[in-house]
């Protein structure tokens, strides 16, 4: 089982949307696929599901605080899709920061919460725009990193301060956690978009995919339908860059 985390600082980056629709294409390979929404905005919750409750219960909220009762294996729910689960997040989560700065080891929770997880091929975290405890204990539980950048003219913002604190993480907490990879999304194939591609390909070298997302209003519609974009429409551009994707990450990490 491998556990990655989608991570960046800023938000807007489609981090939630790349999360769903590439565990999405997964599963549709035949691979059993888990999500972990540990973003208290619950879009990922939202989206496979279709309902954000302002609940705890059943909620990855329990596995973390107060008293962590549950384990990530008690809380998992099937989606409609096959092969495809979730453990839902809460808007609750917002508040727990302030719970787990008390906790002792707090960094650690959720990997611990994971133990006893078996049975999935792979698990995605999708972490909030924020460098948090949340996004701390997402980093620890997993084997790397995806970081989806936007080729917009603010697409680059706030990747130094996440390579610094990443650099700062691995130390302190003597994580060995490396990037798996860096995906430009959002691509209108402007000239903009071309330069800041250009960029992020020169800053990060190969852990650029070759596959680039492009800004589609499908892959909208499908947010606003709070459905995977592989059950929205398929044969779109922004499913087949997703489709490619996919099997560019299969080849990196096999």
């Amino acid at each position: 089982m491998k556990v990655y985390a989608l991570t960046h600082i800023k938000g807007g980056v489609t981090k939630t949307t790349t999360t769903v629709n590439l565990s999405h294409a997964l599963a549709l390979l035949g691979y059993k696929v888990l999500v972990i929404d540990a973003d208290p905005q619950s879009n990922s919750t939202f989206t496979l599901t279709g309902r954000m409750d302002e609940e705890t219960t059943g909620t990855l909220y329990e596995a973390l605080i107060p008293d962590r009762s549950k384990t990530i294996a008690d809380l998992i729910k099937k989606t409609e899709q096959e092969n495809l689960f979730v453990v839902e997040g809460s808007m609750w989560l917002y508040t727990g920061e302030r719970e787990l700065a008390m906790k002792s080891n707090r960094e650690h929770l959720l990997k611990k919460a994971m133990r006893g997880l078996k049975g999935f091929d792979y698990v995605f975290i999708d972490t909030s725009p924020s460098l948090g405890l949340m996004t701390l204990n997402a980093w620890v539980a997993s084997d790397g990193l995806i970081v989806p950048i936007t080729l917009t003219t603010y697409g680059m913002l706030g990747i130094r301060i996440l390579e610094y604190s990443l650099a700062k993480e691995r130390r302190d907490l003597e994580l060995d956690l490396p990037i798996i990879g860096v995906i430009g999304t959002l691509d209108d194939h402007t000239k903009n978009s071309k330069d800041m591609l250009l960029s992020i390909r020169n800053h990060f070298q190969e852990l650029v995919f070759d596959t680039v997302l492009p800004r589609n209003i499908k892959v909208e519609e499908a947010n606003n339908q709070a459905i995977s974009l592989f059950e929205y429409a398929p044969q779109s551009t922004g499913a087949k860059a997703d489709a490619a994707l996919v099997k560019e990450i299969l080849e990196r990490v096999a």
